[in-house]
């Protein structure tokens, strides 16, 4: 799409709608893969107490994040 800005044209970036969702699952999948060398086990079930506490924290601050990522790109659509 092009876009007159006064002195030229110039191309404004396409919107992405699947490329923040493989961030996502790519940075939780390094966050798994750093606690599981911490605990030295890569089963979920044998990780110390405090590893569910990170992993939640580490989720809940990513998908804020893609959130509000999904919720720029909609509000610069219309």
């Amino acid at each position: 799409m092009k876009t007159y800005n006064g002195n030229k044209n110039q191309e404004r970036r396409k919107k992405r709608v699947f490329i923040p969702m493989i961030y996502f699952v790519l940075e939780l999948t390094l966050a798994w893969i750093v606690l599981s060398i911490i605990n030295i086990s890569f089963d979920i079930h044998y990780w110390a107490s405090w590893s569910y506490g990170a992993w939640f924290g580490i989720f809940i601050y990513r998908a804020y994040k893609t959130y509000f990522i999904y919720k720029r790109v909609i509000k610069t659509s219309r």
